[in-house]
């Protein structure tokens, strides 16, 4: 299981649960927070600015949620898909990024 870094000076980094950096993430500006969904194929961003995004493994800009406003975010499942992964083998997860925002509100976005 992978983990994010985020430094004091805002530079985040992608490390294996042994402590190796894998890579680099966002887009050059200072992050706030970053969380991983359940299979580690994507994160959720969230910079200092306010702007939040998608990105997959690499880095890649998938999409890009808000431009302003956000202070957190993160990666949660809907609970029917919680109760489904221990009493079937439902393969599909159906997953939503919660975003908290600077004025202490949330709002989610499914994905």
């Amino acid at each position: 299981m992978n983990y994010f870094e985020i430094r004091p000076d805002g530079q985040a980094y992608i490390r294996t649960d042994s402590g190796t950096i894998i890579r680099k993430v966002g887009n050059g500006e200072s992050v706030n927070h970053a969380d991983f969904n359940i299979n580690e194929t994507l994160f959720v961003i969230a910079y200092n600015s306010g702007r939040c995004e998608i990105r997959d493994r690499k880095n890649m800009l998938v999409k890009t949620l808000a431009e302003e406003g956000v202070r957190e975010a993160y990666w949660r499942q809907h609970a029917s898909d919680i109760r489904h992964r221990f009493f079937s083998r439902k393969s599909e997860i159906n997953e939503f990024v919660l975003l908290v925002m600077k004025d202490g509100s949330s709002q989610s976005i499914d994905i």
